[in-house]
């Protein structure tokens, strides 16, 4: 009996789905898969779409673990093709989970994080075998895709601040609208940068600029709040967002900013 080729087997009918996919790629020109690494280790592939490929893929427990430039920077644990946890490394920061209210949220704004920070960096995901317990949380890659494209729909400044609202000591955000706006961190630094935007705002409104910031967007200005925190006050469109940050996470915040506002 001839074995079976890939366009054989996408003409099964009694072949699930996800499993024919899968059948149909490892059958798939070794070429090709070679391409996909190549693709993945000079930054050229999807990370997002890598990801969440091998967790659909994925029955037997397995630990992934993501390289970039060959540093681990995050772990994953999949099982009957859902995501069971996700571990980042330490130096990257938990994002600032305010206002998710689901496991699958919270795993996409973190895969959300990564890839806005490693954009277009090189990177490998390599597989383990190893043990589950009892999970309660746990979400498969078709709501992780949904979800990652519900928060890919947020202004460039929501996505500026879930890079680096983890390292505030507080922020603020005014939208267009007063019912959008948000805080978060000790209340009486959150109230005062609040009112801060509350005034830029009322100020622009009259005069069509505030607090010394160029009559563009997006932009934004460094001020001192004391010498170990400084104050970035950012514009782009009808949003001010305001961080309180320690100066140690200047540099990070300024790429993050160059990352999200240089993207196409």
């Amino acid at each position: 009996m001839s074995p079976l080729n890939a366009e054989q087997l996408a003409g099964q009918d009694n072949t699930t789905s996800p499993l024919r996919a899968l059948l149909i790629r490892l059958c798939a020109d070794v070429s090709g898969l070679q391409g996909e690494r190549r693709d993945a280790a000079q930054g050229r592939a999807n990370l997002m779409g890598s990801l969440l490929a091998e967790i659909d893929e994925t029955i037997l427990p397995r630990q992934l673990t993501l390289y970039f430039d060959q540093v681990v920077v995050a772990r994953l644990r999949v099982s009957q093709r859902r995501l069971l946890s996700l571990e980042l490394a330490s130096d990257i920061g938990p994002a600032d989970h305010a206002g998710l209210t689901s496991t699958v949220q919270v795993y996409a704004q973190q895969l959300h994080h990564l890839s806005a920070r490693y954009q277009g960096t090189g990177f490998r995901i390599t597989r383990q075998v190893c043990e589950t317990g009892i999970e309660t949380e746990s979400c498969s890659a078709s709501q992780l895709a949904e979800s990652l494209a519900s928060q890919q729909q947020d202004s460039r400044l929501e996505r500026l601040l879930t890079m680096i609202g983890a390292s505030a000591d507080a922020w603020a955000l005014q939208a267009e609208t007063a019912g959008q706006n948000r805080s978060h961190g000790p209340a009486p630094l959150a109230r005062q940068l609040m009112d801060l935007a509350a005034t830029d705002r009322a100020a622009k409104q009259k005069n069509g600029h505030a607090l010394r910031l160029p009559d563009k967007t997006p932009h934004y200005l460094l001020l001192s709040i004391s010498s170990e925190i400084k104050l970035i006050v950012a514009c782009d469109q009808t949003e001010t967002l305001l961080i309180a940050l320690p100066v140690q996470h200047l540099a990070a915040a300024d790429a993050a900013w160059h990352m999200v506002f240089s993207a196409p």
